[in-house]
């Protein structure tokens, strides 16, 4: 793994069972390591507690901040704030097992588990299907307002109707 994500392990050997707490600052030399990502830019931090027992690794990881994505209205880039919470676990055991969706699988010769890969996807899973201006807290007033003007919404009340259209709805209407 490349050395920027190193700092995104863990080593768990020598540390006591119970809880044990770390932070990660996740910023644009983080995304550059993932280039067939769709996130290129952001500043966030990730809050990982780690639960460590017996043979057996549980994460708590809650991960907040904003990521530069384009805004589905007007093609514009903006920032847009995101809020991830997470819960991981690394088993541990003698045989390798492929990991599985929120189960990391670790052998008894592991001494670090790193988590730069589950950040990385976790970033993107909470990114909604749709973004625009004036979602999750940023501006409306930030949409290009140019580009606007060529784009007509669902709910625009001036929408001009094909007058067959208003025929046949006025002919279904009236049948109710």
């Amino acid at each position: 793994m490349a050395s920027i994500l190193g700092a995104y392990s863990i080593s768990y050997k020598g540390l006591k069972l119970g809880k044990h707490s770390f932070d990660f600052e996740i910023n644009n030399d983080f995304f550059a390591e993932f280039p067939e990502g769709e996130v290129k830019e952001g500043t966030l931090t990730a809050k990982v507690m780690m639960n460590k027992q017996n043979n057996l690794l549980e994460f708590d990881i809650v991960i907040k901040g904003k990521v530069k994505v384009t805004c589905d209205r007007c093609l514009e880039q903006f920032f847009l704030p995101i809020e991830y919470k997470g819960f991981l676990v690394a088993k541990i055991g003698n045989e390798e097992v492929e990991d599985q969706a929120d189960i990391i699988f670790l052998t008894e010769d592991d001494h670090e588990v790193n988590l730069a890969q589950y950040l990385y996807e976790s970033i993107h899973l909470s990114l909604p299907l749709k973004r625009y201006h004036g979602l999750k807290g940023s501006s409306i007033e930030d949409c290009d307002q140019e580009m606007l003007k060529y784009i007509k919404f669902e709910d625009d009340d001036q929408a001009e109707v094909d007058p067959r259209w208003q025929a046949l709805k006025d002919l279904l209407n009236n049948n109710n």
